[in-house]
């Protein structure tokens, strides 16, 4: 059965946690970001779990590149506990909008052309800067398109 496009990308009040967490935590002044895994619901992606770059993560001002072992360690871990299954990656873009490069249109043409992951969708949520916040989007890669999707980040407090 085919998935239904995603219009909506719902992070958890766990997932936000650990992004609010490295956002406030890293080096601004280079990329950073982690796998999202979660479950797709009927239009839905809702990530339970976030990832973090990882120790062996390549992150320049233009460009992330997340540690694979240490996104395969939080998957493997995710999966166990609740199902979950690799839906996307979060990253920022510390001197641009939260939209998606072309570097990142490639990489997810790539995500979503390899059979061995079996992508019907990848979500991606991108991170800049903006008036001494972080701003964010959210975008569906499907078929060849990236549109961009409603988000919701459910509160970290607690």
């Amino acid at each position: 059965m085919t998935q239904q496009p995603v219009t909506a990308v719902h992070l958890t009040a766990q997932a936000s946690r650990i992004v609010t967490t490295e956002l406030r935590t890293a080096d601004h002044t280079r990329e950073t970001g982690g796998i999202l895994l979660g479950h797709h619901t009927h239009n839905t992606v809702t990530v339970h779990h976030a990832g973090t770059p990882g120790p062996g993560a390549v992150r320049t001002p233009t460009y992330f590149l997340r540690d694979l072992a240490h996104a395969q360690a939080l998957a493997d871990e995710a999966f166990t506990s609740d199902g979950s299954v690799w839906v996307g990656e979060w990253h920022t873009h510390p001197t641009s909008r939260p939209i998606p490069s072309a570097r990142d249109a490639a990489t997810y043409r790539q995500l979503l052309n390899d059979p061995e992951l079996g992508f019907h969708s990848v979500i991606a949520v991108i991170f800049a800067p903006h008036a001494g916040r972080w701003e964010a989007a959210a975008w569906a890669c499907r078929l060849g398109r990236i549109e961009p999707v409603q988000l919701q980040l459910s509160s970290s407090a607690g």
